[in-house]
């Protein structure tokens, strides 16, 4: 039982009971709800539960959604219709419910029976109105994963226009003022592109994409931020500080190889000593002896 509802049920017990010293307070003593009043009053709220009921299963019932399932702009039109037909449902119910109940709140007070009765009603229509909320969570969830997914993949040559023209504006020093202006319109995609990423990550949360599309959703992302960050990286840099970094990096990246083809020598000579090694043994054995001599 989550805390909200705790505290929901704490507050409904309350006022079921302050509403019942209250009017007790106002009628004789010992006055009780008349039988055929009762009945009729137990009738109706038997009526309301058998009507909420319905609405009840359909909020709290499993989005039909697979983990692996292509997510369609008509798939998720047909989900949207039914978690609002349900809210609509529910609205309904409360109207009515709200016109019905403060008439007989009076004669209610004076029966446990049926003030039992009209607990469990409204705690099963605030379990329904929160299931539906959450069910619209997942919804707006799936909503953004497919909406992710279709920006990122637009995105990627978008960025890489931006990209060349940053890096020609920071070619010179007179373009560098428009450079900070391409760089700043940058930042406003990014952040768009963040806010639908976070959005979509609650649809794993949720459980309703599998690991593998969660993980090409992640690579996408990753690839727009790299991007991202190597444009705001870009500044305008005299011709002979380009040259510099030019050579520090092919440097960099010379010693990188001669280290790897140092230590790819390395190994071929390991794996030539034992090969070596072994041979050497095996042919001691066809001399009778599978000993090392000694001196």
């Amino acid at each position: 039982m989550t805390v909200r509802r705790i505290s929901y049920i704490a507050v409904l017990a309350g006022f079921l009971a302050a509403s019942g010293v209250l009017l007790a307070q106002d009628k004789p003593a010992g006055e009780h709800l008349d039988e055929s009043i009762r009945l009729e009053i137990q009738a109706r709220i038997d009526q309301y539960l058998g009507d909420l009921q319905g609405i009840y299963d359909a909020a709290i019932a499993r989005l039909p959604v697979s983990e692996d399932s292509p997510i369609t702009e008509g798939y998720l039109r047909v989900l949207e219709r039914r978690i609002r037909t349900t809210e609509s449902s529910l609205r309904s119910f409360d109207i009515r419910w709200n016109n019905y109940y403060p008439s007989q709140q009076w004669a209610v007070a004076l029966d446990e029976t049926l003030m039992s009765s009209v607990e469990r009603l409204e705690l099963m229509k605030q379990d329904a109105g929160d299931s539906l909320e959450v069910r619209r969570q997942m919804f707006l969830s799936l909503q953004s994963f497919m909406e992710a997914q279709s920006m990122f993949e637009g995105l990627d040559s978008t960025y890489n226009n931006i990209g060349k023209r940053a890096f020609e504006l920071s070619l010179t020093q007179k373009t560098a003022p428009l450079l900070e202006k391409e760089k700043q319109k940058e930042q406003l995609l990014f952040a768009s592109v963040q806010e639908k990423f976070d959005a979509a990550k609650k649809a794993k949360d949720y459980g309703l994409v599998s690991d593998e599309r969660m993980a090409a959703l992640e690579d996408s992302y990753a690839a727009l931020k790299n991007k991202s960050d190597t444009i705001q990286q870009m500044t305008y840099k005299p011709l002979i500080q380009r040259i510099k970094d030019y050579l520090l990096a092919f440097a960099a990246v010379a010693v990188l190889l001669m280290f790897i083809s140092m230590l790819r020598a390395r190994i071929k000579s390991i794996k030539d000593t034992r090969e070596a090694m072994k041979k050497y043994k095996e042919t001691l054995k066809l001399n009778g002896t599978d000993e090392y001599p000694t001196i």
